[in-house]
């Protein structure tokens, strides 16, 4: 049986993954310092699968997925690893994006459900 990191890393590896995320960590800043919040992830999804993220209230589900798409609030930080996301074109680092790139990636390129998600959509019109 394959772990879940040497399956990350396969993936990552192949041409079809379209997001790999390496060794990502994120703290929250407080009056009493630095929390950690997420301590060196690696995940990879290849084209055409889904991705949940499943785990206990407070485990970083939420944190890691805003991270992916830089909606972080401003006490937090990615300050390590890479987040890449492969394009038609080329390949791309999300944490290097500019404001503008960045804007496009969220609107174009990647969709994140949020918590209560009855409470956002209207149930009796489509998504996609």
């Amino acid at each position: 049986m394959m772990t879940m990191k040497q399956y990350a890393t396969v993936v990552a590896q192949d041409e079809d993954a379209i997001l790999s995320i390496q060794d990502v960590h994120i703290r929250y800043r407080t009056v009493k310092g630095n929390v950690q919040a997420i301590r060196g992830v690696d995940l990879a999804m290849a084209q055409g699968e889904s991705l949940a993220l499943i785990g206990e209230s407070g485990s970083g589900k939420t944190t890691l997925g805003l991270g992916i798409v830089r909606l972080l609030v401003k006490t937090a930080q990615i300050y390590q690893g890479e987040i890449n996301y492969r394009r038609a074109d080329r390949e791309v680092n999300v944490l290097k994006l500019d404001n503008e790139a960045l804007r496009r990636f969220r609107w174009q390129e990647c969709a994140m459900v949020f918590q209560s998600a009855l409470n956002a959509f209207n149930p009796v019109l489509r998504v996609w």
